[in-house]
């Protein structure tokens, strides 16, 4: 059996592909980007410029003038040593790795589902074995979903109670009850979240099936491992950035364009020495304002990674993967594809087959030519 390279037409199109693809120009987009997080703030402050600008040439007498531009010249002497960007690139730093901490932080529980998934069960006790499986996978994503719906906005207004939760089908009336309202959200030990953890691993140890099997240890240890995972992501919660430090930064930002509003200002030309140039609009202050405080809302939106932010975490979704999956995992839907000899069967130096017609400089929406088995 050989491969026999077959000639397709096919496009493959940015929603296709997992990540950043950059099939279009960064600088054009809206979503997310620095034009939607900051028009408003650049036009209000333009305006301010504008009008500030225009009281000064044309509502004051030249004495009031001159006054206002030596007051202009100082301002701009003293902002320029303000060591602004070392406060806000060290603060945004920080913003950003505690944000993908976060994420990093939240698990999943695809590992447990396989663990279980492996135990082998007698014959007679697949039903019942079945429903101990489903029961552990429901009982983690039950844990995952009282867990950061104390943090996401989003799930506290999808689920503000545990009748909506009930709804779902994570949580019959019975369990709820054990488990509790679920109103606390500021305080330590408020909520028992942890729980449905404790009832998976009970479980487990009383399971004959998998407490025997070789892999019941590991199935422990990842059920433990899920439970501090989900206290990490509940730990940004309790312990947010120190407040002083973010209002150290904000200040700082504040005071800079404030002052700017003034010192940015361009000087009639009376003397020799003076400005020459004369530009009612502020070009170079707007682009300074562009870094800054883009700079400043990046962090305001990835603070709180469990907001309604478009950058923030699509818990919805990652909440029905991982219902789908482990669900799937733990169940007896089909057998596994038929075993066969593969192509490279007894090859002593087996290859994957390139298309040798195929450009791979060419980009993503071109036509390509795939090789399929035959």
């Amino acid at each position: 059996m050989k491969p026999t390279i077959v000639k397709t037409k096919k496009k493959v199109s940015a929603e296709q592909i997992l990540g950043e693809t950059r099939t279009d120009a960064i600088l054009s987009r809206w979503r997310s980007s620095i034009w939607k997080l900051l028009w408003k703030d650049l036009l209000i402050y333009t305006i301010l410029y504008l009008i500030i600008g225009l009281v000064y040439r044309f509502a004051l007498p030249e004495e009031y003038q001159i006054h206002l531009e030596s007051f202009i010249k100082y301002c701009h002497t003293q902002n320029a040593g303000l060591p602004l960007t070392f406060l806000l690139g060290f603060y945004v730093s920080l913003v950003v790795s505690r944000w993908w901490s976060q994420y990093c932080s939240l698990p999943w529980p695809d590992t447990i589902a396989t663990f279980l998934r492996a135990v082998k069960m007698k014959e007679g006790g697949e039903e019942e074995a079945r429903i101990t499986r489903r029961t552990i996978v429901r009982y983690c994503l039950l844990a995952y979903l009282l867990c950061v719906r104390r943090l996401s906005i989003k799930l506290r207004k999808k689920f503000p109670t545990m009748r909506e939760v009930i709804q779902t089908g994570l949580v019959t009336e019975a369990e709820a009850e054990r488990i509790g309202e679920e109103d606390s959200v500021r305080q330590h030990g408020g909520s028992n979240w942890w729980m449905p953890l404790l009832w998976s691993t009970e479980i487990a140890e009383n399971d004959v099936n998998i407490s025997s099997a070789p892999v019941y240890g590991f199935i422990q240890m990842n059920i433990a491992g899920y439970r501090q995972k989900l206290t990490d992501v509940l730990t940004y919660g309790h312990v947010p950035i120190p407040l002083v430090y973010s209002q150290v930064v904000h200040l700082a930002v504040y005071f800079y364009f404030g002052v700017s509003l003034i010192s940015e200002q361009w000087i009639i030309w009376r003397k020799p020495g003076d400005e020459e140039v004369d530009l009612y609009y502020p070009i170079f202050m707007t682009v300074r304002f562009l870094f800054i405080f883009g700079w400043l809302r990046v962090a305001e939106t990835l603070y709180n990674p469990f907001g309604e932010d478009d950058e923030d975490f699509e818990l919805n979704e990652l909440l029905n993967r991982h219902f789908k999956v482990a669900m799937t995992i733990v169940d007896e839907n089909e057998e596994h594809p038929e075993l066969k000899k593969d192509i490279f069967w007894n090859q002593a130096d087996p290859e994957l087959i390139e298309n040798p017609e195929m450009d791979i400089e060419e980009g993503f929406g071109d036509d390509k030519e795939d090789f399929v088995f035959k």
